[in-house]
């Protein structure tokens, strides 16, 4: 593996300055900063790959330094005097207390990228680390890349996820998005942590994991939440309304606006409910209706369908109408051609 900068040991007066050093045969230019003593870190412009107690020369061949530790992150003047005492005592023929002692500075680590540099048989570090997980000291997030964490950390942003995943289940929210999840608890949702997160939590909660959200499947409603989803359902049969809004409920019932939003969304996720855009909703029964009767026009009277054909085939008003069909649209069951729709479902 290379890195772009290293901790090396070399006696010098100046704080900072600019060297070349031979590096295979060929002279390769770093600049030098001191950290404390005779510890500097040297950048170089491209990735070299070093290794440790390595000790190449000045070009002018005048003094030497020795490889110490690629720098694996960017640190503040606090860790970087934590790591010169790490450095101080560093030993890699102990591997577990070299690990111990970076893990210490960083949250994270990947195993797989200092092998090299320590001259580490990975087999060999992955009976070490899975002695060291056993014990409680580091918890194995990935064998892959051997990306690894002490085990208090892991056990912190556990509880932090399990804390909010327990919010959630006492308050009745069915759904969180990745987003605020993040937010929380400061992991990336892209990361292989934030995944193992979840995994690990799932034999606690029942939830799926969908897109950029989880769903929480075992949220009760409680008698008044299960009384405003029958009120909203016999109004609308009584209505005989198909394509519908909050609006269109909140003008026929004494129903609140959050009672109405909660119960559509509990429908919503339920998935006894769908969404056709920003303001209407279809019952999924009436949609699955709709999808069987096209797929029977298409066999009987072919693939194009207009909207005179489609009032016959749904009994909608031509405004319920619309917004179907631009959902239908909108997830390719129908494409529109001029003023007609191709069915794109099989028939």
């Amino acid at each position: 593996m290379k890195f772009n900068s290293y901790f090396v040991k070399l006696d010098h007066s100046e704080n900072s300055f600019t060297g070349n050093l031979i590096i295979e045969d060929k002279s390769v230019p770093a600049n030098f900063k001191k950290v404390e003593n005779d510890f500097f870190i040297a950048y170089f412009k491209n990735q070299i790959k070093l290794k440790y107690r390595e000790t190449p020369v000045f070009k002018n061949k005048k003094k030497s330094l020795e490889i110490l530790l690629p720098v694996l992150n960017k640190y503040n003047k606090r860790k970087l005097g934590r790591i010169i005492r790490i450095l101080e005592k560093l030993n890699p023929e102990d591997p577990g207390s070299t690990i111990l002692d970076l893990l210490s500075i960083d949250k994270f680590l990947r195993i797989q990228k200092i092998l090299f540099f320590f001259s580490f048989e990975k087999q060999d570090i992955i009976d070490i680390l899975i002695e060291m997980e056993l014990n409680r000291k580091i918890k194995i997030i990935d064998f892959n890349s051997l990306y690894i964490m002490s085990h208090d950390h892991f056990q912190n942003y556990l509880n932090e996820l399990k804390s909010l995943l327990n919010f959630l289940f006492e308050n009745r929210i069915n759904t969180i998005k990745f987003s605020e999840i993040e937010a929380k608890i400061k992991i990336s949702q892209s990361s292989i942590l934030f995944k193992y997160l979840l995994s690990s939590l799932d034999n606690l909660f029942s939830f799926k994991i969908l897109k950029d959200k989880i769903l929480l499947e075992k949220v009760s409603l409680n008698e008044k939440e299960k009384q405003n989803i029958e009120t909203i359902e016999g109004l609308l049969k009584e209505s005989r309304r198909q394509v519908f809004s909050i609006e269109n409920i909140l003008k026929s019932s004494r129903l609140k606006y959050n009672e109405v939003n909660d119960s559509l969304w509990y429908l919503v996720e339920d998935e006894q409910l769908i969404q056709l855009n920003q303001n209407y909703f279809i019952f999924s029964a009436d949609l699955t209706k709709i999808l069987n009767r096209l797929k029977k026009f298409k066999r009987n009277q072919g693939e194009t369908i207009d909207i005179q054909a489609f009032r016959e085939l749904t009994m909608y008003n031509r405004k319920s109408i619309i917004t179907l069909l631009e959902y239908l649209d909108s997830q390719n069951i129908t494409q529109r051609v001029g003023d007609k729709r191709k069915i794109l479902l099989k028939a």
